[in-house]
């Protein structure tokens, strides 16, 4: 615990930025393998909650995610298979 306060960030809404996802960044995407839309907000590891559709930078789906652009596909090789999505969005998060 003590490790992880010393190397944490705090990270400023104003910092995100909207042209390209990172840690802070809200997105929304599109299942390209059955239409549903989706939204997750990247997070540190240890702010994660998959309940509340946030999640880490360090999961496969959100380190594909990191550095994507609006209109870019990402595909993501999971236990299950191959997620496939288009970003759709990517907006600053509520912190």
């Amino acid at each position: 615990m003590e490790k992880a306060l010393r190397i944490a960030k705090v990270i400023d809404a104003e910092d995100v930025g909207t042209e390209e996802v990172g840690i802070g960044s809200t997105v929304r995407l599109k299942d390209l393998n059955g239409g549903d839309e989706l939204q997750y907000t990247i997070v540190g590891s240890m702010e994660s909650d998959p309940r509340a559709n946030k999640i880490s930078d360090e999961s496969p789906v959100g380190r594909a995610m990191l550095g994507q652009r609006v209109g870019n596909i990402v595909e993501i090789l999971v236990p299950a298979g191959t997620l496939k999505y288009q970003i759709i969005d990517i907006m600053r998060s509520d912190f």
